[in-house]
């Protein structure tokens, strides 16, 4: 297994919330109370969808939220729930899903709270966070950089010391929002931070991100060379040093500049500031290490890496090439098992700051522990101990990919236990999750236990149950919500609109070249485009997006070329006020990529699919499951 996928003002908001589906029984109740809330789907994208799902999100004053999820009750078309708030929070955010899909209310369901009967400064700054930066990711809201700007000066003035350790923030969706007028106030605060006699390392940072802001490049050089004169083992001078170590490729040359910067800021690794810092540097290096095949250096560097998560995930990282290409196996196994080891320690360690809550930090082990654990399997395996291997495959087995299931029907098939061997593959064939290299061995099995009738039969009636099982899931999902209209240019200079498919079924593919999941989804989006090549009315659409690079156009070209793909590439457009922005994705509200939308005939998106599922045969049953439903659909009217 591969190696290991952020209020007008706040009275509005709220208001717009309890218009939106949900009803609070009290606004703006006291932190460490427990409020009551009702959910109403209809109206929402959720309307007519099973199963709905409910997490809340709490923020506080100077901490990561903390999630959880919340047990709602259904009474009729009305969904009921509780939520307690601690008596630091200042925010709680409502999120609603279906499976992937969230319901996006453009206001978000956000509940303010009180200490003494007021609302505390810090709640402001966190719903500006919410409305301008991450309240889409973490509550399906719109960002409003305008509303949030609102919120920042409403912080600001309750509470004026909070604006220094916030103005980048303010600044930049002020400039969002109103390129001139934003503008002017960057320049007004850039010649109020330049009266500062004696500026501090804060002052000078600020000042350079916002000449970076406005694009003013030799203002840039000018305050970064203060900067760093001035403050030269300072927080900016240490970010420079670490992009620099990242950004070397040559081995040697990166060794010696983390060893430069090791003894330049002389950390003590008695200190817990400086212990962290030397892990992230001796990560890096025993990383590269291994792309180097410097055994010595690997074995040096990641000795000295105390954090016991990132160093069993540095032993994997040796171990399952090495178990893939059959090299170092002695080492890899003994590394792989320490890797195992580490896991199972670090679930008695504190809880890091990033985890929103315990169960969130040993799940997140458990998942590392059964990737770690199907590398150590393949290592055993390599050696002939097969029934070890089958005993820590087990281990990985509820993680596992179409890979992995693989591997555990041979460990069981090598073991002499064929007849689990043949009930699991055949467990894994009806929940379509199946690749060729097993139905080729369930077919081997069929035969060796002599099971009657034709195996061809039987293998079909099992894909069936598999295409209904998946048919079944994606019909709990479906949705019916108008795609935003657009149009845009391909790789061959010709414009595609979604008006002029009307009457057909499109699959929209929302995809980077520096997205791995995407990349790794396109053999089998290949295969899908083959499977229905002949039918004129499905047509597929590879909207690139989020590529922010000068040479875009090079940069995509040349990689549809090289992977030899005949994909229909269209070049999603920078919003004009905010070229940071794309234009269709953001219509499309989408979090991550890759992210697929089926469009019916109608011009509705009926199916909205996020991320990679795994295999090529993954995407192509998902891509089947969802078009035979809107198929048959069409033929039915």
């Amino acid at each position: 297994m591969k190696t290991l996928k952020i209020l007008s003002l706040l009275v509005l908001a709220a208001g717009a919330a309890q218009a939106q589906g949900v009803k609070f029984a009290v606004n703006q109740p006291a932190a460490g109370s427990k409020v009551k809330f009702t959910y109403t789907p209809k109206g929402t994208n959720l309307e007519n969808l099973a199963d709905v799902k409910c997490t809340s999100y709490t923020f506080f004053s100077g901490t990561n939220p903390k999630n959880a999820k919340v047990e709602l009750v259904k009474d009729g078309e009305i969904y009921k729930g509780e939520i307690s708030t601690p008596d630091s929070a200042t925010v709680v955010g409502l999120a609603f899903s279906v499976g992937d899909q969230k319901d996006e209310a453009p206001a978000g369901y956000v509940l303010e709270l009180t200490k003494g009967g007021k609302v505390a400064p810090e709640a402001y700054l966190n719903e500006a966070f919410l409305y301008g930066l991450a309240g889409n990711y973490y509550l399906g809201l719109t960002l409003d950089p305008e509303k949030a700007e609102g919120l920042y000066k409403q912080a600001f003035t309750l509470k004026p010391e909070l604006k220094k350790k916030n103005l980048y923030a303010y600044l930049s969706l002020a400039y969002k929002a109103d390129k001139e007028k934003g503008g002017k106030m960057i320049n007004e605060n850039i010649q109020q931070l330049a009266k500062i006699k004696d500026p501090q390392e804060e002052d000078l940072t600020t000042t350079l991100n916002l000449y970076n802001l406005l694009k003013q490049k030799p203002q840039v050089d000018s305050v970064k060379a203060i900067l760093l004169k001035k403050y030269p083992k300072g927080n900016y001078a240490y970010g420079q040093d670490m992009n620099a170590i990242y950004g070397t490729k040559d081995f040697a040359e990166q060794e010696k500049k983390a060893l430069d910067m090791i003894a330049k800021y002389q950390y003590d690794p008695a200190k817990k500031a400086d212990e962290s810092k030397l892990n992230s540097v001796y990560n890096i290096l025993a990383g590269s290490s291994i792309r180097a095949k410097a055994l010595d250096k690997f074995e040096l560097y990641s000795s000295k890496v105390t954090n016991k998560q990132s160093k069993a995930g540095l032993y994997n990282n040796f171990a399952w090439p090495s178990a893939e290409k059959k090299e170092n196996l002695e080492l890899a196994t003994k590394l792989s098992k320490q890797s195992l080891d580490l896991i199972e320690a670090a679930k008695k360690d504190e809880v890091p700051a990033y985890f929103s809550s315990k169960d969130e930090y040993i799940k997140s082990l458990d998942r590392a522990y059964a990737m770690y654990a199907d590398t150590y399997a393949l290592l055993l395996h390599h050696q002939g101990n097969n029934k070890e291997a089958l005993a820590y495959q087990e281990k990985a087995k509820a993680f596992n990919d179409a890979s992995g299931n693989e591997r555990y029907i041979m460990y069981l098939n090598l073991t002499g236990n064929k007849d689990k061997a043949y009930t699991e593959a055949e467990k894994i064939i009806k929940e379509g999750k199946a690749t060729d290299s097993l139905k080729a061995t369930f077919k081997t099995l069929y035969t060796t236990l002599k099971k009657e009738g034709s195996y061809e039969t039987y293998i079909a009636n099992l894909e069936k149950a598999a295409i209904e099982k998946e048919r079944a899931e994606w019909t709990k999902k479906m949705i019916n919500i108008p795609a935003p209209a657009f149009s845009l240019t391909n790789l061959k200079g010709e414009t595609v609109s979604l008006a002029n498919l009307k009457g057909k079924i499109v699959i929209l593919d929302y995809w980077a070249t520096w997205c791995g999941p995407c990349v790794a989804s396109f053999p089998g989006m290949q295969k899908a485009m083959a499977k229905y090549s002949a039918n004129p009315n499905v047509v597929f659409l590879f909207v690139n997006t989020w590529q922010t690079e000068d040479n875009r156009e090079k940069l995509v070209t040349d990689f549809i070329a090289e992977k030899k793909y005949n994909f229909n590439v269209l070049y999603d457009t920078k919003n004009a006020k905010d070229p940071s922005k794309f234009d269709v994705v953001s219509a499309y509200k989408v979090d991550g990529i890759p992210t697929k939308f089926i469009i019916d005939a109608d011009g509705n998106i009926r199916f909205k699919a996020v991320g990679f599922s795994g295999s090529d045969d993954g995407v192509v049953k998902e891509i089947d499951a969802m078009v035979g439903l809107l198929a048959s659909k069409e033929s039915s009217k």
